[in-house]
């Protein structure tokens, strides 16, 4: 289950597992949807294109809202009791509260949690990030694993009390390799997005909103260029803010430095022209622009947040700063922009890293705990039978 598909990791990797799952003899997935709301681009298309099976759930929004949300249990509780499911799998924080109270009401046998970065903002209210952490406790007590996605974003669950550490498991997202390893016609790629082949391209992929914070990277796209007229930006990604970001990239005389390529399915071409890669990021459990980044040996700049910490290492593979600071950020980009040496070397120890991020890697840890969830399910029912035929016995 998943709130919404929408661009975004967190839709890439559902997508993926589910596409896996369905060609393995022992596992059939489904996927539950909610809406996709206008102003974002829906991706439900792509789980028909891939024959996943996909229910969609009228309720099932992303936001708090009792009524609204007690409908979506409603409709998840009937959806799992005609599917008669083994597992239900849930990512994101509505459908992760939603979609586990509906599996323990319908008797599911598993339940596993996807944390694909915590939900709690800065500019919460103190009522909204109570409520948020007592429904997350609440849920924890009957989900049998919770997976996250990076070390930090496990770390704070254990810092939230969430739930205890052995209900945790650490498992990096995957991404498909291969894509993002082969050659391109970069003379190609410039005269299509009307780049100059003269300039070192800046670039960074996510959505143009409150989470990804594209205004700090514009507002040091502008500082950068100051001090190194030989660069120009660009941004693959949509979203509400789009507005706001061609407004301040006038403001800051910036129209010929700044490009807003919108949604694109073809990052995989978009990031061999990078010089390296920035992400303005307020919060993300793991991005999965990083790994795509440092499979392509894209140095990264990304603020100092969660899962940034557990993939950059500072000064080596990139470059990690203090958020709402552009200029720091845009000191960082000089550093790289005049050193070719030093951007060089942390591409080659960053593509050096990305190994580990393969699909097949979580495909078959995360293969390997429902095998284990649900052999102690099983388990538990054998012991329960032996008790009652015990109990019987004795009886008799």
């Amino acid at each position: 289950m998943i709130t919404r598909l929408t661009i975004g990791g967190d839709t890439n990797v559902v997508l993926d597992i589910a596409s896996h799952l369905n060609t393995h003899p022992h596992f059939e997935a489904h996927l539950a949807v909610g809406p996709v709301p206008e102003h974002e681009i829906d991706l439900t298309y792509l789980a028909n294109q891939r024959a996943i099976p996909t229910k969609g759930i009228p309720n099932l929004v992303n936001r708090i809202h009792p009524w609204v949300n007690l409908r979506a249990i409603v409709e998840l509780y009937a959806h799992i009791r005609n599917g008669k499911y083994d597992i239900v799998h849930t990512h994101s924080s509505v459908a992760g509260v939603v979609g586990r109270v509906a599996a323990v009401l319908a008797r599911v046998p598993v339940i596993v949690h996807h944390v694909h970065g915590w939900g709690l903002r800065e500019d919460m209210s103190k009522i909204l990030r109570t409520v948020y952490l007592g429904l997350e406790r609440f849920c924890a007590r009957f989900t049998d694993r919770l997976i996250a996605v990076s070390r930090p974003t496990l770390q704070k669950g254990l810092a939230y009390r969430i739930c205890q550490e052995d209900k945790f498991v650490l498992i990096y997202n995957g991404i498909p390799l291969e894509n993002f390893q082969q050659q391109i016609d970069k003379e190609k790629i410039y005269s299509e997005l009307g780049l100059d082949p003269e300039c070192k391209i800046v670039g960074m992929i996510g959505r143009l909103d409150k989470q990804k914070n594209p205004l700090d990277f514009i507002r040091a796209a502008a500082m950068t260029a100051k001090d190194y007229p030989n660069v120009q930006f660009l941004i693959a990604g949509e979203g509400s803010l789009r507005p706001e970001c061609e407004r301040l990239i006038d403001e800051l005389n910036l129209a010929s430095k700044f490009f807003l390529l919108g949604y694109r399915n073809d990052i995989n071409k978009i990031l061999p022209i990078l010089t390296f890669t920035v992400l303005s990021s307020l919060w993300e459990g793991l991005p999965v622009v990083f790994q795509e980044s440092m499979v392509a040996g894209k140095p990264i700049i990304a603020n100092n947040i969660d899962g940034a910490r557990d993939v950059i290492i500072n000064g080596e593979t990139g470059y990690l700063v203090t958020p709402h600071r552009p200029r720091e950020m845009a000191d960082r980009m000089l550093d790289l922009l005049n050193n070719n040496e030093l951007c060089h070397t942390m591409g080659i120890n960053v593509k050096q890293s990305s190994e580990r991020f393969s699909c097949e890697r979580m495909f078959k840890e995360i293969e390997s705990l429902y095998a284990e969830l649900l052999t102690n399910v099983s388990s538990e029912k054998t012991v329960s039978n032996t008790k009652y035929t015990e109990e019987n016995s004795k009886v008799e």
